[in-house]
């Protein structure tokens, strides 16, 4: 299973791009947007699940996400 979890990722990360291009036609910064918080999230939630714990991070991960979320610019 860990042997998985990097193709799996690096399959996402080459995947994002086209999904960031096929969002919209107007030139926003929505999709490079929303790449930049995803990692800027998964690193939060790491950090909040080494130094706190998985209680910690189930509770503070939901927040992290909706937080950037509502930080995305506008389209």
């Amino acid at each position: 299973m860990m042997i998985r979890i990097p193709g799996l990722a690096a399959g996402l990360v080459a995947s994002w791009p086209t999904l960031a291009l096929a969002e919209e036609v107007s030139a926003t910064y929505r999709g490079i947007g929303s790449i930049y918080f995803t990692f800027i999230g998964a690193i939060l939630i790491y950090g909040v699940y080494d130094s706190f714990g998985k209680r910690a991070a189930y509770v503070v991960g939901p927040l992290i996400v909706i937080g950037l979320y509502v930080m995305l610019p506008a389209r």
